[in-house]
């Protein structure tokens, strides 16, 4: 059958009808979500970047890499990367959610959503939280449903020794009380549907028993056959040994101040265990105090609050002794990750954001600069925040690599950092499972959120002079009962006010790893000058152990008061205390005894941090309190 055209020549009606085929075929043709030109994508395996190539993304993942030779496919969104380099996100193996990187002793709170806001700002699309509170993940997990978030990979609560490291946060730790006890807690663990196991070995300098071979070695089997990575937080060459023979497939923070020995490699080697050093937590203290080195990266503070910074870098307070100590002994901790580098073992990125001056995002670069001065590569440190940290999570088969089938979460940059790593701290772009992160909004967002917490840097002033009475016992006064309930413990205390006495009853409960303690403080209105005077004199009776007498500097910020002990007596006694044999117990920052502006005092009872439970119960009365 044959129809005449406008040309008046025949043509064939079948000819027609497929090329109404055809045309309808190419236009039901699905368009690919978002193509990207002319970028140069990072290579881990080949430690090198690409030729410009296009990346082809759909619902989330990369579907294809082509060369720019190949026929361009359609697509709904086409971007010009303009031959910039592409990295994966990096990742984060080790971060709590719950902290914001503030100085405990002018503690400042962040909701999470600022924590998330900051780490994708720099490029950091998943992070690994080894201590989550619950409220914590409740709030992650809404935030999820509600905006583009980081990959968010969690261990639920802790396992640790009875008042071990972790149950000083409160937060329900998981505290193995004996072998028998591990099957209740791994159920309780497994209900939080966890993607990661952490145990503890941290016996605090000494004090204390952590966890058996036994336990460590149980909850290893246990996660073995749940499919669970197992890290395991070491801070020594022993501890970190016991963790390997446990099973632990990572060690969370790295052997820091001793050398690794060769049955320690050896032991890492055999056993497949991955090395996480979490130098940043180690070392930024130190380096801001010193050459003030986190204060200077303006370009990755944008996203932190201007109270926080603040708070942490405008008055920077001296490390503690182990930090300290950590600084100082650096080299160490860096020759032992080129040790561990030149026998083949795997290297992962672990910030330990949180703790002071460790800030979620920028924690995770200052780990890399502290991995690139530990003499690793350019290469070897950014695959250590890419597919190292993807394998050591389990998931080398999504994240990590810019390749078909992974998740287009990616980094932009307009320089190559493997000739400079500094080219990090420009990012251009930020992709999150082929959504491009709003930066300017994230500033925006991060920048209205004001933190929760006092004010700092509040300088002491010396006091009005006072008179001689601290208290008559009128009840006038505002004594508090305080105790280690505060922080997860079970020792309690209370007050009561009798004609002209003040009654304090404390019962201790088990140790924890602030030790056990209850007493009461006496908060004064407004700080006071007593230099007009010796010290502090107190009528007492009572008490069954000797008990701590603090006197508030209110320069203190970190509970290392000026303290001395006082001898218990069952009969009335007058003491006098003189100033000068008030002493700091020496954990926190030291400073130059003053009676011009004392804030308060207390009368506590506690144990040794981390030693034996002394579970007693103390009462004691008070009839005079005065400076002599």
């Amino acid at each position: 059958m044959k129809s005449l055209n406008k040309g008046g020549t025949f043509t064939s009606s079948l000819f027609n009808l497929a090329a109404v085929v055809s045309l309808t075929a190419c236009f039901s043709v699905k368009a690919i979500d978002t193509r990207i030109d002319n970028v140069r994508l990072y290579q881990p395996l080949l430690k090198s970047f690409s030729q410009p190539s296009r990346l082809y993304i759909e619902e989330g993942k990369i579907i294809e890499v082509a060369s720019l030779m190949q026929p361009k496919k359609p697509a709904d969104k086409v971007i010009d990367a303009h031959s910039k380099y592409a990295l994966p996100g990096f990742i984060d193996l080790h971060v709590h959610l719950g902290a914001s990187g503030s100085n405990y002793a002018e503690f400042q709170y962040l909701p999470v959503e600022s924590h998330f806001n900051s780490n994708l700002y720099l490029g950091v699309t998943t992070i690994v939280d080894l201590f989550s509170f619950d409220e914590t993940l409740n709030e992650a997990r809404g935030l999820a449903l509600q905006q583009v978030t980081p990959n968010l990979f969690y261990a639920g609560t802790l396992f640790t020794n009875p008042g071990g490291h972790g149950t000083q946060f409160g937060g329900g730790a998981l505290e193995v009380t004996s072998d028998d006890a591990i099957d209740g807690l791994w159920q309780q663990h497994m209900a939080r549907n966890p993607n990661i196991t952490k145990a503890i070995i941290e016996t605090f300098g000494g004090h204390g028993e952590s966890l058996t071979d036994n336990q460590l070695t149980e909850l290893g089997k246990r996660s073995e056959v749940a499919g669970l990575p197992y890290f395991v937080h070491v801070s020594t060459l022993e501890d970190g040994k016991r963790a390997i023979k446990a099973g632990a497939t990572a060690l969370a923070h790295g052997i820091n101040s001793e050398s690794v020995d060769d049955e320690f490699i050896k032991l890492m080697v055999d056993n497949q265990v991955a090395y996480i050093p979490t130098l940043a937590v180690y070392f930024n203290h130190s380096d801001e105090n010193k050459n003030q080195a986190i204060s200077r990266q303006s370009a990755l503070l944008k996203t932190v609050p201007e109270k926080l910074k603040s708070c942490l870098f405008d008055k920077v307070s001296a490390p503690s002794k182990w930090k300290d100590i950590a600084w100082q002994k650096r080299q160490i901790a860096y020759e032992n990750i080129r040790k561990l580098h030149q026998a083949g073992i795997v290297i992962g990125t672990g910030s330990d954001a949180g703790n002071p001056y460790t800030l979620h995002g920028v924690g995770l670069h200052n780990e890399i600069q502290a991995l690139k001065e530990s003499g690793l590569s350019a290469a070897e440190v950014l695959n250590a925040a890419t597919l190292n940290a993807a394998k050591i999570i389990n998931n080398e088969q999504r994240l990590g690599q810019l390749i078909s089938g992974f998740e287009a979460s990616f980094i932009l940059l307009n320089e190559d950092p493997l000739k400079d790593l500094s080219a990090l701290d420009d990012i251009v772009e930020v992709y999150k499972s082929g959504q491009k992160v709003n930066r300017k909004q994230l500033i925006t967002k991060n920048q209205s959120i004001e933190p929760k917490g006092v004010d700092c840097h509040i300088k002491a002033v010396t006091g009005e002079q006072v008179a001689s009475v601290i208290d008559d016992f009128s009840g006038m006064t505002k004594w508090q009962a305080i105790s280690d309930k505060m922080m997860g413990g079970q020792s309690t205390a209370s007050i009561e006010q009798t004609t002209n006495i003040l009654k304090i009853s404390t019962s201790l409960g088990k140790t924890t790893a602030f030790g056990a303690w209850a007493g009461a403080h006496l908060l004064f209105q407004n700080a006071v000058d007593a230099s007009q005077y010796q010290g502090v004199k107190i009528k007492y009776r009572g008490s069954n152990i000797a008990f701590g007498l603090s006197v508030y500097h209110s320069e203190v910020k970190d509970w290392d008061h000026f303290s001395t002990n006082v001898t218990a007596s069952q009969q009335w006694q007058t003491l006098e205390i003189p100033f000068k044999r008030l002493k700091q117990f020496g954990y926190g920052s030291q400073l130059t005894w003053s009676a011009k502006s004392l804030s308060g005092l207390s009368f506590v009872w506690r144990t040794t941090p981390g030693g034996k439970s002394a579970e007693n119960s103390n009462q004691l009365e008070l009839a005079e309190l005065t400076y002599f």
